[in-house]
């Protein structure tokens, strides 16, 4: 099976699955709708209005999700059924199996982000310039990689049922916590600090620079790929563990 032949499949899958549509479009998209009028609409955060800084929170919290809960409940899934050691019998190379799923989730991020951002561009007052449309939209799927990884090791490390749980809580405690859902200003000088160092609010805050009419910090860039590099180390770690162990 060749490598676009195994993307197309890894897409029609994420399609297919209900789950990850929900927590990575549906329940954003409900949120969005629901915060942004129930906030003051002249409400401006760093020169951001509420409705844009809004739309890449959720944006945000939208490839956090479709990354923890879509990607850890496919690779427990696989593995507990004996998935992965089949592959490891086929001509299936494991590059393939692992770029693909990678790529068909980028691309998952592309289109809950175009989503999102086209409703909030239609019935609520968001007026961006093309350049920061594409830019953002761009930073936040990309960096949605951050939590792919993620979900990878949560999926290598817990059982099927237990996956879900645990990518669910991780989703909701690093949304939160990192300002996603409420905005840093108003949080207590000890939760700001908490969320400075938690990946999400570095992946919104490089849109929310954007939105503001400022640059991206490379602080927030830096953040980020030391959380892919250091979740990616695991991830491969513990793989190769697992692989290990069977073996003998």
């Amino acid at each position: 099976m060749n490598w676009l032949t195994q993307c197309k499949y890894e897409i029609l899958r994420n399609l297919r699955n209900r789950r990850f549509a929900f927590f990575s479009v549906l329940l954003p998209v409900g949120f969005y709708f629901l915060f942004v009028n129930l906030d003051g609409p002249n409400m401006r955060i760093n020169g951001t209005n509420w409705a844009s800084y809004y739309m890449i929170s959720m944006a945000t919290f939208s490839v956090v999700g479709g990354g923890l809960n879509g990607m850890a409940s496919k690779i427990a899934f696989e593995r507990t059924q004996g998935w992965l050691r089949l592959v490891q019998t086929t001509p299936l190379r494991p590059f393939n199996y692992v770029t693909t799923k990678i790529v068909a989730s980028l691309l998952m991020n592309l289109i809950q982000v175009f989503i999102l951002f086209a409703l909030a561009s239609i019935f609520e007052p968001v007026h961006l310039t093309v350049g920061i449309w594409i830019i953002s939209a761009l930073f936040i799927a990309v960096g949605g990689l951050v939590f792919i990884v993620l979900g990878m090791l949560i999926g290598q490390l817990i059982g099927m049922d237990a996956a879900n749980i645990v990518a669910s809580a991780v989703y909701f405690a690093l949304s939160i916590f990192g300002g996603l859902w409420f905005p840093v200003t108003i949080l207590p000088a000890f939760l700001k600090h908490v969320a400075e160092g938690i990946p999400t609010y570095h992946l919104a805050h490089l849109a929310w620079q954007l939105a503001g009419s400022h640059l991206p910090t490379v602080g927030d860039v830096a953040i980020l790929v030391g959380y892919f590099a250091l979740f990616s180390l695991l991830a491969i770690w513990v793989t190769g563990t697992r692989t290990e162990s069977r073996a003998v």
